[in-house]
């Protein structure tokens, strides 16, 4: 577990993608204007207010970011992605991801190796010795991140006195902020597995995958189960860092995302 007092925000909002923020939350749409015309009242109204909610956020204390991590032995069998137990080495539980019907058809189970797979080199020296033992041949990483119980309560006391206007700005902020540490913290485990070193070296390149691997987030096509947030939570305990499930599959509070990180270089995003 990684809490508030080792995450420093203006770090995090390093990694915040304005454009979302702008244009997709707070409705700052250039429409028929000329790019500068558009970009200059970008600077005169969006950037401000953002500036005023995140120094808002660093002294009240209503951002509270939190991190869980971890890495688990793991193999593919077809279309599943066998989890092993790292102590036992007995298969935990399996992700059944679904296959593209057409084009390359892909299945997200064919970025990792096979159950048993003969061994390419050192790869035996990250597998727990009885899950290798059980074909363990590869390495999930997963994550949950948030900006905390606060940032929900602090919307929702906006919405109840009708301050609704404050309530889309910071809403939208803080959702952005837990979206900006999800990508923070990626590139941390990226640096950890030792494959950042192609990495972009500007955001723009960051939001586009400009790097090794990806982060897939359950309830998006290629892996669409909303219900495997159940293995999420059983290997992460998020309720450490006071995130729920609710009986729908999705995360509380709000300003809070889960992933599974995959290190193969031609794991991208694709639709089915």
């Amino acid at each position: 577990m990684v809490g508030p007092e080792a995450l420093e925000l203006g770090v995090i909002a390093g990694y915040l993608n304005k454009n979302a923020l702008f244009r997709g939350q707070w409705g700052f749409r250039r429409g028929e204007r000329d790019r500068a015309e558009y970009e200059a009242e970008l600077e005169r109204l969006a950037e401000p207010l953002l500036r005023d909610l995140l120094e808002q956020a660093l002294t009240e204390g209503t951002l509270q970011p939190a991190v869980v991590y971890g890495y688990w032995p793991v193999a593919a069998d077809k279309n599943d992605l066998i989890v092993f137990d790292p102590q036992t080495g007995a298969e935990r539980f399996r992700f059944a991801f679904p296959r593209q019907a057409g084009g390359r058809h892909l299945c997200i189970s064919d970025f990792f190796r096979a159950r048993y797979a003969e061994p390419l080199g050192q790869e035996s020296l990250f597998i727990p010795p009885l899950a290798w033992e059980n074909g363990a041949r590869d390495v999930l990483g997963a994550q949950v991140v948030t900006m905390g119980r606060v940032a929900s309560e602090v919307a929702a006391r906006m919405f109840a006195h009708s301050e609704y206007q404050q309530y889309l700005y910071w809403h939208g902020f803080s959702v952005e902020m837990a979206e900006a540490l999800a990508e923070y913290w990626h590139k941390r485990m990226r640096q950890q597995l030792e494959i950042a070193g192609d990495d972009a070296t500007d955001l723009r390149g960051l939001f586009q995958q400009g790097y090794q691997g990806s982060r897939y987030s359950f309830g998006y096509p290629a892996c669409p189960r909303l219900e495997d947030q159940q293995h999420l939570q059983a290997l992460l305990h998020w309720s450490e860092i006071g995130v729920e499930l609710s009986e729908e599959y999705q995360l509380h509070p709000e300003q809070s995302t889960s992933a599974i990180v995959v290190h193969h270089p031609a794991a991208k995003y694709f639709n089915l």
